[in-house]
């Protein structure tokens, strides 16, 4: 069955199928979780008339499509989000899975996944309600410490020379979780202060902990920077094009001044690039860094 994994042409779509259940899970989730209901029970259900929805029409990107976005039972409209989350989370399990056909390291594809699914959902989550759920950051940064202890090379710790990879590699982990949380805890607070406002919510201090546990107090600190650049990136034309259009500066859901925005998406937006493609263009700028962390 391992033998899946290792194949070029197998492994990709094998990712593809387990991202997209695993997006469909997410889907479940970022829809009860800040409810606070179960993602156990009941079974998957139509959210607007609540009747039942049978198996078959609830396979992972094929059911949206099938049902042309309608539910069956009511005829109600099903959000593209259901079927984008889907598609989104099939697509980068595969690149993981291909990516694994390479390194051919178990620990990064378990770590991989594991992160993209948790940040993929935080940035759903928090675009939707303003909230981070913290079983999505603290649950996140203890799922990277304790991935951290039992795969050193997430950290890229391969060998030591008194066989302490895990310690050196659980170091890193805990050194990013206090490093990220703390830098961005004061950075907050500090403009809290200067504005006379709450400037950063507790979520994305507790979300930069979880960057932290799996990226290391290197890739937690680019995350701040990166996710206001990241964001600045996104905002300001947006800003601009409403300006640009009375009709739409009249909004009351138009973008202005003062008004409170999610950072967590930003935060993990930067996160994942610096994970998955940045970390060896990054790094180098971090080298008065390396007598505290290898």
């Amino acid at each position: 069955m391992t033998e899946l994994f290792y194949s070029r042409e197998i492994s990709p779509w094998l990712g593809f199928v387990i991202g997209a259940c695993l997006g469909s899970f997410l889907n479940v989730v970022a829809h009860r979780v800040p409810r606070e209901l179960s993602v156990i029970s009941p079974g998957s259900s139509c959210p607007n008339c609540s009747a039942s929805i049978p198996w078959m029409l609830n396979i992972p990107v094929l059911g949206w499509l099938v049902l042309k976005g309608r539910a069956r039972c009511c005829d109600s409209r099903i959000s593209p989000r259901y079927f984008i989350i889907e598609l989104l989370v099939g697509l980068v399990f595969s690149g993981i899975f291909f990516s694994f056909t390479n390194h051919q390291d178990w620990g990064m594809l378990l770590a991989s996944s594991a992160f993209a699914w948790l940040l993929i959902g935080v940035v759903v989550i928090d675009f939707e309600t303003m909230l981070i759920p913290d079983r999505f950051s603290i649950g996140g940064a203890c799922a990277g410490f304790v991935l951290s202890l039992y795969f050193p090379s997430i950290h890229g710790v391969h060998f030591h020379p008194y066989g302490l990879e895990s310690l050196q590699s659980g170091y890193s982990s805990l050194l990013g979780i206090l490093i990220g949380s703390g830098c961005l805890y004061w950075i907050g607070a500090l403009a809290g202060r200067a504005f006379g406002r709450e400037a950063l919510g507790e979520g994305d201090v507790k979300l930069l902990g979880c960057i932290g546990a799996f990226c290391g107090c290197k890739g937690a600190i680019f995350s701040i920077f990166g996710g206001a650049l990241t964001g600045c990136l996104f905002l300001i034309p947006v800003y601009l094009w409403q300006k640009l259009r009375p009709s739409v500066s009249k909004d009351n859901n138009a973008l202005a001044f003062g008004q409170e925005i999610p950072f967590g998406p930003y935060l993990a937006l930067a996160a994942l690039g610096y994970f998955f493609f940045f970390k060896d263009l990054i790094n180098p700028w971090f080298k008065w860094m390396n007598e505290l962390v290898p």
